[in-house]
């Protein structure tokens, strides 16, 4: 059985299972990694075959090798499954030591700056949203005026949009309620005002945005140059959102955690009560330890 074979019958489950967006991930892996391996019956390749192809790889970092792999394994374990091997070969090679990158969320001056300094007005509902509440990019355009309750002053989540579509968030947990703060309200109130699609962002042509590249290359990089900061992605505004959240005391992990959709609390203490923690530019060094 060649691996090829392999490659396609695990392309074919993963589009079943997968979102799109996801699938086509795992598909431009397949097709532009792994030419090595397909002409090979998938019995012939051994690890020290997968060692030279790994150590062969250096266009990208240690965390899309870690992606290929996982999907390289993904792939020889369905023909464990059907018995045509006897091992997977990933499983004894020694995955590439990857250190998450240290997040570096925004101060609540530059924060003020920002929003201060946008011009658009598009763009600072946006910003706004994204400082206010943390939620992602796609979950952000993908909102619509049915989801915002000013009544009640919540927000649901039930959507995502991306160049792929529209979707369910990224992950069941990821279906939510968000408060509406009272900064964040009259953003929303003139949002709502501004014209009469479902949708809350849409475009110049009257539709809703495929994806935020608009607002990066237009706005967002040429803010931060302008106000002379490090450039961070647009999604540095859900660590600033997290950040501050915790660092002013004002939830808890746990409902850090819920509020920005995570299944649980390991992301919340392994990125930024970590980041919190070892924040000392503020600390009271007045304190009495031993009273």
């Amino acid at each position: 059985m060649s691996f090829k074979l392999y490659s396609d019958l695990f392309l074919d489950f993963k589009k079943h299972e997968l979102k799109y967006s996801t699938y086509y991930k795992y598909e431009n892996i397949v097709k532009s990694r792994f030419d090595s391996f397909m002409t090979k019956q998938i019995a012939d390749i051994k690890p020290s075959d997968i060692k030279k192809w790994l150590y062969s790889i250096n266009d990208v970092g240690a965390k899309s090798k870690r992606h290929y792999l996982g999907v390289l394994s993904g792939i020889f374990q369905e023909a464990l499954f059907d018995e045509v091997i006897e091992r997977n070969p990933v499983k004894l090679v020694r995955l590439p030591k990857y250190e998450k990158p240290i997040i570096t969320p925004f101060i609540a001056d530059e924060v003020q700056m920002i929003m201060s300094t946008c011009k658009d007005n598009n763009f600072r509902y946006y910003l706004a949203i994204a400082f206010y509440t943390g939620m992602r990019s796609g979950e952000i355009i993908g909102l619509k005026k049915t989801d915002i309750d000013l009544k009640n002053k919540l927000i649901k989540v039930e959507r995502s949009r991306c160049r792929f579509g529209e979707t369910t968030p990224k992950t069941r947990y990821s279906v939510r309620e968000l408060p509406i703060i009272q900064l964040l309200e009259p953003y929303l109130i003139e949002l709502m005002q501004k014209h009469d699609n479902e949708y809350l962002f849409i475009t110049q042509y009257k539709k809703p945005y495929r994806d935020t590249n608009t607002f990066v290359n237009k706005f967002w990089k040429p803010i931060l140059k302008e106000l002379n900061l490090p450039y961070r992605r647009p999604y540095n505004t859900r660590h600033t959102y997290a950040t501050n959240m915790l660092y002013n005391n004002l939830v808890s992990p746990v409902q850090l955690s819920q509020l920005l959709g995570h299944a649980n609390t390991q992301m919340v203490f392994d990125v930024y009560v970590n980041y919190v923690e070892t924040n000392y530019k503020n600390f009271d060094r007045s304190i009495s330890i031993y009273q």
